[in-house]
């Protein structure tokens, strides 16, 4: 496992994000149920193979009272992010003081700790009111100790152009993957190089959509599954231009799109697991980057699917 720096901490260079491990509760929308065992048991084989660096939020069911059981002896050996500005995906983002306080409490409470490592907005709009003050009140946090880093989990990268000027963020979070490289776009990469800023990439895999096993079987998500929401069309699209990464390499497609996102100067990558299998396969291409030639193919892949409009799903969070 590699390692970058954030303040004086050494973090994996792979973060395992915990969206799939917050499983029973009611009306939670992840990626099925998953029971308290098995979900604590892939947080400590993640931490034995290197994984030192968390992605969870209080929307992600019992994510985040997993990760407090599991680490409250070693806390100060991890590092976890959470997210404040989002209470269910059902319902309009708020990043009002009143309820920040409240997600912050209950992040401290379901964690087992006195403090919060990197809090991060979530997805919020540019535009939206209330977030110079949810900003200040994450400051003073900050500033006592309560909060560590302020980051911000973007709903897409070019809104960074806007909201760095509300703040000088310490990490943004965002997608990126062979069919989503707007990340790169030269404006965006340059603000963020010049305010210094970590960058966490997710959806590497999107959704667990761009691999071997979902491209060659005919697989049907559960209705507690979120990706049985998407429009069938666009999970078409995906797997039709997804399939042509067979092509250009004998590997898994999965390990392709690690290595593409390795191949760019991020500083973490966020993974989604629920078996011990899909850690190792994360954790066999840490590190691992693709050759010039490869990037150019995938790259014409991308530049012929961004022509198509994204379809959103069916119940997408509301604004």
């Amino acid at each position: 496992m590699k390692y970058f720096t954030l303040g004086k901490q050494k973090l994996s260079k792979y973060c395992l994000g915990t969206w799939s491990l917050g499983g029973e509760e009611k009306n939670n929308i992840s990626y099925g149920n998953i029971n308290k065992s098995k979900a604590e048991n892939l947080l400590r084989y993640a931490y034995a193979r290197g994984v030192n660096f968390f992605d969870t939020a209080n929307v992600y069911g019992s994510a985040e009272k997993r990760l407090g059981h599991v680490f409250k002896d070693i806390r100060e050996k991890v590092f976890i992010a959470n997210k404040v500005g989002c209470t269910s995906f059902k319902k309009k983002l708020n990043f009002s003081k009143k309820l920040i306080e409240k997600q912050l409490d209950i992040s401290i409470k379901n964690l087992n700790t006195k403090y919060l490592d990197l809090v991060q907005l979530y997805d919020p709009d540019p535009n939206d009111n209330n977030l110079k003050q949810c900003i200040k009140h994450l400051h003073k946090k900050k500033k006592d100790g309560t909060i560590r880093f302020i980051g911000i989990s973007l709903r897409q990268p070019a809104d960074y152009i806007k909201l760095r000027k509300l703040y000088n963020f310490d990490a943004i979070q965002c997608n990126f993957n062979v069919l989503d490289q707007r990340v790169l776009n030269h404006k965006i990469l340059k603000l963020l190089r010049k305010d210094k800023v970590k960058i966490f990439a997710r959806t590497i895999l999107n959704f667990g959509i761009f691999t071997n096993e979902f491209v060659d079987n005919n697989i049907k998500f559960k209705k507690n599954d979120h990706r049985y929401k998407w429009d069938k069309k666009q999970v078409l699209l995906w797997k039709e231009h997804i399939k042509k990464l067979k092509y250009i390499s004998s590997r898994p497609i999965e390990n392709t799109c690690y290595r593409f996102c390795n191949s760019f100067n991020m500083s973490s990558l966020i993974f989604g697991a629920n078996s011990k299998k899909h850690i190792d396969i994360a954790i066999k291409n840490s590190g691992k980057k693709l050759k010039k030639k490869e990037l150019s193919r995938i790259n014409y892949v991308y530049k012929a699917f961004s022509k198509n409009i994204m379809l959103k799903p069916k119940i997408p969070i509301k604004q």
